[in-house]
């Protein structure tokens, strides 16, 4: 799908924290480079989505808080060998940014070759999680209590100033494989590490997935009307359970088509947003993965 992305800036800050990759790169003649993988929620989660991201109805919304749980980071080459990866699950708040903005996960120790293989997984949440940069052990232990995977808070401004608010929470989790993005002005699969240099790998996380009015188009855009107008009893909060009593055939054309593609199992605005929520995950800003829901 396609999003605003606007260019990121990477940090290698907490190079001390450098970790070794798994399974050596003793006996080779390649040398090696470090490789740290990064996270950002770009500039519509750290600062907003402004009206004129939502073409339509000219809403705008504003996040106080975007919780997510990273696990399983892998980059392996060609044959599967896992070079690296993540030793436990992390939580972040996309809202705050880190240090240089992008917050770090971990650094690893590679062998100077293709890596194409890079995945990753948001959630499930587990006793093994902790924060990650700029979180808090209350953001563990929230996530923890509703057996969370993200959890999302916020506010959404109509063109007249009406205000409603979302505090939502979804359980599932999702893995995020053969991802690739740009390198060097080159599209990639996975990462290039050479001898001696750093590379820098983010996993971006993009808010406004969760408005678009399409889950398979490329011509989707953001829009919120019909999430407002679900607001069933008035009381200026969306909340997940309203959005399950929308299916979406009763939706009006005037508040927008909430297109599902090939995908079955998607009647409610409920169900629309859980599934949206499978889609936040992308690769060096506009790079892509494929996504498949991971069996509890």
């Amino acid at each position: 799908m396609k999003t605003n992305h606007r260019s990121s800036r990477v940090t290698l800050a907490w190079l001390s924290g450098l970790s070794l990759a798994v399974g050596g790169c003793s006996g080779t003649d390649n040398g090696t480079g470090t490789v740290t993988v990064t996270t950002w929620g770009e500039e519509y989660i750290e600062e907003g989505l402004p009206s004129d991201a939502f073409p339509e109805d000219h809403f705008s919304v504003k996040y106080s808080r975007f919780l997510v749980v990273f696990q399983d980071v892998t980059i392996a080459d060609s044959s599967g060998k896992v070079g690296a990866s993540l030793e436990h699950p992390l939580v972040f708040d996309m809202v705050k940014a880190g240090p240089g903005r992008d917050k770090r996960l971990s650094t690893f120790e590679l062998e100077a070759k293709s890596w194409p293989e890079v995945s990753y997984q948001i959630g499930p949440i587990t006793e093994e999680a902790e924060p990650g940069e700029e979180a808090s052990w209350d953001d563990v232990q929230e996530l923890m209590d509703d057996q969370a995977s993200i959890h999302v808070e916020g506010t959404a401004t109509s063109p007249e100033g009406q205000q409603w608010s979302f505090n939502w929470s979804f359980s599932a989790a999702t893995l995020y494989a053969h991802c690739h993005g740009e390198q060097d002005g080159k599209e990639l699969d996975g990462v290039l590490v050479t001898d001696g240099a750093d590379q820098e790998v983010q996993i971006t996380v993009h808010g406004d997935h969760f408005f678009y009015d399409d889950i398979q188009s490329e011509e989707s855009v953001p829009r919120f009307l019909a999430l407002a107008k679900a607001d069933a009893n008035g009381d200026g909060e969306i909340t997940l359970e309203e959005l399950d009593q929308v299916p979406l055939y009763t939706i009006p054309a005037e508040l927008g088509s909430y297109g599902t593609g090939a995908l079955g199992n998607v009647d409610t605005l409920g169900d629309y947003e859980r599934t949206l929520a499978r889609t936040l995950g992308h690769y060096r800003g506009e790079g892509s993965c494929d996504s498949e829901e991971v069996d509890d």
